[in-house]
């Protein structure tokens, strides 16, 4: 049936079980992960495993990550599919005769449409039938997702069996133009009032073959392509010191760690002795074992002491304040503060303090530039939404290997740039645009979250402010850097006093990607002419094309954002952590840095 090449980044990324992948034959709903076969050839999962204890523990409940390997670590050609995908939908539309039918096993085998020609194969007819999908399925807000019941959304005239094939009469622009017709009974539907209605849910999980009837929730037929038709959800942590080296990571594998809380060793002898009787039983390779060796005894030492330590984040806040401190830490001391030494170990969270500029504002303020050489993010699919981001259930996609459960996940390694101000925060009291904000957040009771992830924080307006700069900032970097905005990502810290309201915070901007070098320097190398990537981010705020009516755009309850449009201050919703809300272009015009 052919096979559709995928990116491991854009299985976490974009797709990842419960997704629809468009094929050149036909669509194909990616299974769980236990039901893709892509262990199946005998390769050990944990040979896959990323490690990182901080993101595992606070928002994980303990579990694994492992990426999906890909051809080459399994020993097979490129050419040769490694995931098993299932077609879906499985109802097909012959638009030459107006025939919407379905193909399965007991139909005739080289035939697709009813009243075609048979072809000359079994697999012609299976590609033909999935090239002619029909472009539509039934979702509910439950996560499941099932083939339209089209017999039975059609008002028969009499009792009958239910035939394979049903009339699709009419056409053009609009779903209203299109009858769907029983051939047995004359009954009929209008796939306008179809489209437009809710329907039993069949509690039919396609991605994992399970079906749960009873479904409470109504569904809705749907565009298989249509963007709410999934909505991943994904976990990120940066990976900051003192767990930031090569070495913890190996010490961090699950097979290992376990074995260091279970018995400490005091030197690096009885690590490896630890390390072969792991190796004896298969559960790691000697390929770890060897890079685990290269290390010297103190920097062992040091490093099992770090990953034994407690200080593990509890939730996503602990987990943010953590790697807010890190960074602020790192810019006025650096990281590590001597560069290391060992060969094939450099540092995942790098910090030259001497390349750490400070830039006085127009307003007398001083902007902290820390450029960060080198950082490593880890990036998890925990599961996804359907159709409504924020109400509907979570579908959680962890599966259990070895009596473990994992998730999904990517590692990545590129540069940043961390931007703060070196002493105090943007607000000393609360006017203007900033004070509906402030007002929306000391108002604890009435918070309702918007979009996913969201927290109360994210009304202060010590946040709208950085997220709206951080807009601006990627915009004038795309400008500069060479990176296009859509590669630049962005990730808002603040530290809230919750009895004074008082805040302060500041922002990381970084590009990241899949595999050991991770960028070229392009973003960190306009540090030393930072100012003019700061005059081309606030040289157009107080102008945009769409003013009046953006500028006098007022947040309130109920809302979002404040001031903030295409034209002005939304980017790429892949470089935006916050789903382009939360912004607000007159806070940032009215306190200026």
């Amino acid at each position: 049936m052919g096979s559709q090449s995928l990116r491991r980044s854009q299985f976490i990324t974009t797709y990842g079980p419960g997704a629809i992948l468009e094929g050149s034959n036909g669509p194909r709903i990616i299974p769980t992960i236990d039901r893709s076969n892509i262990f199946s050839a005998g390769s050990n999962p944990v040979n896959f495993e990323i490690t990182d204890r901080r993101l595992s523990h606070a928002l994980l409940d303990d579990a694994g990550i492992l990426r999906i390997p890909s051809n080459a670590e399994l020993g097979v050609t490129d050419s040769q599919s490694i995931y098993d995908t299932s077609r879906f939908p499985t109802w097909s539309l012959c638009v030459r005769h107006g025939i919407l039918y379905r193909k399965v096993t007991s139909s005739p085998a080289n035939q697709a449409c009813p009243r075609c020609n048979n072809f000359n194969s079994r697999p012609e007819a299976w590609i033909r039938a999935g090239k002619e999908s029909i472009r539509f399925v039934r979702a509910c807000q439950n996560g499941h997702i099932d083939d339209v019941d089209w017999n039975g959304i059609i008002n028969h005239t009499r009792q009958h069996t239910a035939p394979n094939h049903f009339l699709w009469q009419g056409g053009g622009g609009a779903l209203r133009h299109v009858n769907i017709v029983c051939p047995t009974c004359n009954g009929s539907i209008n796939l306008g009032l179809a489209y437009s209605r809710s329907w039993r849910c069949s509690g039919r999980f396609a991605e994992s073959g399970v079906t749960r009837p009873g479904c409470s929730v109504s569904a809705n037929i749907i565009q298989r392509g249509a963007a709410n038709l999934r909505l991943a959800e994904i976990q990120t942590a940066l990976t900051i010191p003192p767990r930031a080296t090569r070495l913890h990571r190996l010490l961090e594998m699950d097979r290992i760690h376990t074995s260091l809380v279970a018995s400490e060793p005091s030197n690096k002898a009885a690590l490896i002795e630890l390390l072969q009787r792991l190796r004896d039983r298969g559960l790691i390779t000697q390929a770890v074992i060897d890079e685990i060796h290269g290390f010297d005894e103190p920097t062992i030492l040091n490093a099992i002491g770090d990953v034994l330590s407690g200080g593990l984040p509890q939730n996503v806040n602990d987990l943010r304040d953590q790697e807010f401190e890190a960074l602020k830490h790192s810019a006025e001391y650096g990281a590590p503060p001597q560069p290391s030494s060992t060969p094939g170990a450099p540092p995942q969270f790098q910090v030259v303090r001497t390349n750490v500029r400070s830039i006085t504002t127009v307003n007398g303020r001083s902007l902290r530039i820390t450029p960060i050489e080198r950082l490593r993010v880890v990036m998890v699919q925990t599961g996804y939404r359907r159709i409504d981001p924020v109400n509907a259930q979570f579908v959680d996609r962890r599966f259990t290997i070895d009596h473990r459960d994992w998730y999904p996940g990517i590692e990545l390694f590129g540069e940043g740039i961390f931007i703060d101000f070196v002493q105090g925060n943007v607000f000393t009291n609360f006017t203007g645009a900033a004070s509906t904000w402030f007002d929306e957040w000391h108002q604890n009771s009435s918070f309702s979250p918007v979009f996913l992830g969201e927290q109360r924080e994210h009304l202060h307006p010590e946040f709208v402010w950085w997220h709206t700069f951080s807009h601006k900032l990627i915009t004038a970097l795309s400008v500069d850097s060479g990176y296009s905005s859509a590669a630049v990502r962005e990730r808002v810290y603040t530290s809230i006093d919750p009895i004074t309201g008082q805040a302060t915070g500041g922002v990381l901007l970084y590009t990241a990607q899949p595999g050991g070098d991770g960028t070229l320097g392009g973003l960190i190398a306009l540090v030393p002419s930072f100012e003019r990537v700061i005059d081309l981010a606030l040289g157009s705020i107080h102008i945009c094309s769409n003013d009046p009516l953006c500028s006098e755009e007022v947040f309130q309850t109920g809302k979002y954002s404040g001031a903030a449009c295409y034209a002005c201050s939304l980017i790429s919703e892949t470089s935006c952590e916050f789903r382009n809300m939360r912004l607000d272009r007159n806070i940032l015009r009215e306190n200026l840095p």
